[in-house]
């Protein structure tokens, strides 16, 4: 497994709240969504750097 950095985050309460169900209903945490989102959003934007 990789190293992993603790970082804190501030969320709104109601994005929270909607990521939280989010988590529950893909049978994981809400870290680990946020970190499936996040690895998403970083392979879109590398994959359209490369593409131009």
């Amino acid at each position: 497994m990789s190293d992993i950095s603790k970082t804190t985050i501030n969320l709104p309460s109601d994005l929270k709240k909607e990521l939280k169900k989010m988590a529950i209903d893909e049978d994981t945490s809400l870290s680990g969504l946020i970190l499936k989102m996040i690895n998403e959003g970083y392979e879109a934007r590398t994959k359209d750097d490369s593409v131009e």
